[in-house]
């Protein structure tokens, strides 16, 4: 796997070039990786595909680096492990955060704080004298 071999009376297959794969032995070709992931490592078994961690996604093909993966902006971000489309990103919902790119979760404000918004990056303290409950 990882290799493959177009040439007839060769002794010898030819690895996959980066961004591309192939899993199975025999073959004449490789295939492209696919979106929402990338192929590094050709040799390993299932052809080296990588999937994007959870707050991150590749709508590309053919990708050969952890960089093709683009982390959720903050305010947002996706449980999602492989997601191939920036709409696995959703907005924060009111009372939670992601202060930072590529979060698999947005965290609820913590007492003392509120936030109305949805998509924030950050909480709003509370008043002097006034009460918040948490989120």
């Amino acid at each position: 796997a990882g290799e493959y071999q177009n040439l007839t009376g060769q002794a010898a297959c030819t690895r996959c070039p980066a961004g591309e794969f192939q899993a199975e032995r025999g073959q004449t070709s490789c295939d492209l990786c696919g979106a929402g992931g990338y192929c590094d490592d050709t040799e390993d078994c299932g052809g080296g595909f990588t999937p994007c961690p959870a707050g991150s996604y590749n709508e590309k093909t053919g990708s050969s680096s952890p960089d093709a993966c683009q982390q959720c902006p903050p305010g947002t971000s996706s449980p999602t492990t492989g997601a191939d489309s920036s709409h696995t990103c959703r907005s924060c919902r009111a009372g939670t955060i992601a202060g930072e790119p590529g979060l698999s979760e947005c965290a609820v404000c913590p007492p003392g704080s509120y936030q109305n918004a949805t998509g924030a990056a950050s909480c709003v303290r509370c008043g002097l004298g006034s009460f918040c409950p948490v989120g």
